[in-house]
């Protein structure tokens, strides 16, 4: 398993955690843009993203959902 973090701070939160078999994000408080510039440096892509958790509705951890959830079409 990995845990890996794409963001912390007041300015944006994105953690991914994941396995060969399944890949998540809790939160999404940065950019689509930042998501995926974060997920290509751990050698994924949006599309590799099974889930994504949010742990609560603050602009810091929910900035760039709607537009990495309808991109890939990932539940949340």
């Amino acid at each position: 398993m990995r845990l890996c973090s794409i963001a912390s701070g007041s300015s944006g939160n994105c953690i991914y955690v994941g396995s060969d078999n399944t890949h998540l994000l809790v939160d999404v408080g940065i950019s689509g843009k930042k998501v995926e510039q974060g997920l290509n440096s751990l050698e994924l892509t949006g599309k590799d993203i099974n889930g994504i958790l949010i742990t609560h509705e603050h602009s810091d951890h929910i900035k760039g959902l709607g537009v990495i959830a309808r991109k890939h079409q990932i539940p949340v």
